[in-house]
């Protein structure tokens, strides 16, 4: 392989094949915009971060998006897409939901 580009195209390529990952797989992401997550890096490195939204599959081939990244978080990088692998729920910070008035 000789450029990013094509590596990108064939891991595009490779993802569409597949669709190894929510939601082109039929299975809903397991986070929501707001949820409290713990984020842990290749290093093992954990962080208490907040999914802020969802990194939107771009009109060009994009390598981060075809190995699973869909989570944006606030974080220094806001930007930075992570996958679902790499997340957890932080039970500690959840706020359990409401029930529905009967």
């Amino acid at each position: 392989m000789s450029s990013h580009h094509e590596w990108a195209e064939e891991v595009t390529a490779q993802h569409d094949a597949q669709k190894p990952y929510a939601p082109e797989n039929g299975q809903p992401l397991r986070f929501k915009a707001g949820d409290p997550v713990i984020y842990t890096n290749p290093a093992g490195i954990e962080f208490p971060l907040r999914v802020t939204g969802f990194y939107q599959r771009p009109a060009s081939p994009c390598g981060q998006y075809a190995n699973g990244a869909r989570y944006l978080l606030d974080w220094d990088c806001p930007w930075f897409p992570v996958p679902e692998s790499r997340l957890r729920l932080d039970e500690s910070r959840a706020v359990p939901e409401l029930e529905a008035a009967a």
